[in-house]
């Protein structure tokens, strides 16, 4: 390593996966209007410079341990093309391990598309978008030629040091051995990129599902996952309890003190949900019974004994019995998996007068762990939008049928 690049420090377990899959995941802005592509890379700069991870790199050290490797003279991973705003990855160049890229697409009038790609090892969804928010105040400032002096931070800690930081054990982490990744390399992916499946609800019908949550004593989150389960349960269907759903929880305003959005990495535990029979009869039941479970898991602790497994199928009592599982056996067990990530409400994002920021949409990753096709939660605009990399299907019909019919519900 030269002067310039130097070991900050060895990757933990909750951030070990990530880097085995290369996983970036995609934070994609539709813009209308002038976008200066000079501010950009200035504004991108200054980012770097108040977030070195930002300039990092991911590699292997001298030990073959997955490691961040500070390299701030390693030119910014940004690049711009002309092609079809629909596809906000069209003619991405090899990232090559750096920790953060942008991505600018240019359709053929005044639209494009500007994605933040981070590598999931050193940023999870709350965190990247704390970032793009950052990103885009930075430049509002830089096209208003405004004077910035914003302060620098620290890399971020790991999950593993901040709950020890705070006297919590977390227990055994359950990451898959090198037999166990060979597994799931032979395991069919969906290639990444943008297309897939959008549900969209209006403002109004937003607010009214807020309503009917309030009223039936959960959670937008909740009724979400209710409807999700219920709809893929008829189209495929199954019965409900066949299904193990397993959701993101981000913990940082459950820790004390609370953690701040840049100050961690991957944040999160996974929660584990299996329905009651014939639970799909009731939504609003089975939305409470999923807040419920959750909160139970949060009283007791149980939650953060949870943390970083990102393996769920693995984590069930009976999986003891599969031992290392081959690929079609592997791919079985993920089948019976619904995943979702709710990143919550994006935060506002600033553009200057001259630039409108139209709507904003996740990129998830394609490597083998997407083969439980992750179902992602967001509210722009007030509009809760559920957005999925698995293509158009009844599953996506009956999930936006079952939303709708919970937002009358508050009418």
């Amino acid at each position: 390593m030269t002067a310039s690049q130097l070991l900050v420090r060895p990757l933990a377990p909750s951030e070990v996966l990530h880097f085995r899959f290369g996983l970036y995941v995609g934070y994609a802005t539709r813009v209308r209007g002038t976008l200066d592509s000079a501010a950009l890379v200035q504004a991108f700069a200054i980012l770097r410079q108040v977030y070195p991870i930002l300039s990092a790199r991911l590699v292997l050290d001298d030990t073959s341990q997955p490691s961040i490797e500070a390299a701030p003279e390693l030119p910014a991973m940004i690049d711009e093309v002309a092609g079809c705003i629909d596809d906000p990855l069209f003619g991405l160049p090899d990232l090559d391990d750096h920790a953060a890229a942008i991505h600018t697409v240019r359709g053929s009038d005044d639209t494009a598309t500007v994605t933040l790609l981070t590598h999931h090892a050193i940023a999870d969804g709350h965190h990247s978008l704390y970032l793009l928010a950052e990103l885009w105040s930075l430049y509002t400032a830089c096209v208003g030629d405004v004077r910035i002096a914003p302060q620098r931070h620290d890399y971020p800690h790991s999950l593993e040091y901040l709950l020890d930081e705070r006297g919590i054990g977390m227990g055994s982490l359950a990451l898959p051995g090198d037999e166990m990744f060979g597994a799931l390399a032979d395991v069919k992916t969906s290639p990444g990129s943008s297309e897939g499946s959008r549900i969209r609800l209006s403002a109004n019908e937003t607010a009214a599902l807020r309503a009917t949550g309030r009223g039936a004593g959960t959670t937008i989150n909740g009724l979400v996952s209710a409807a999700l389960l219920a709809g893929i349960a008829q189209s495929r269907g199954v019965d409900i309890e066949t299904l193990n759903y397993t959701y993101v929880v981000d913990l940082r305003a459950r820790l004390t003190p609370r953690v701040g959005y840049p100050e961690g990495t991957n944040v999160l535990s996974m929660a584990h949900f299996v329905a009651d029979p014939r639970a799909g009869d009731d939504l609003l039941a089975l939305a409470r019974a999923i807040t419920g479970r959750l909160r139970e898991e949060i009283a007791t602790g149980a939650i953060f004994a949870g943390s970083s497994a990102f393996m769920p199928t693995l984590d069930q009592p009976d999986a003891a019995t599969v031992g290392q599982p081959d690929a079609a056996t592997l791919e079985a067990l993920l089948s019976t998996v619904v995943m979702s990530t709710n990143w919550g409400v994006i935060p506002p994002l600033s553009a200057p007068a001259d630039l409108v920021i139209e709507d904003f949409y996740p990129i998830v990753p394609s490597s083998p762990i997407a083969s439980i096709v992750p179902h992602v939660i967001t509210t722009y605009a007030g509009q809760l939008t559920i957005d999925t990399t698995a293509q158009p299907s009844e599953e996506s019909r009956l999930l936006a049928e079952h939303l709708h019919a919970l937002a009358r519900l508050a009418q």
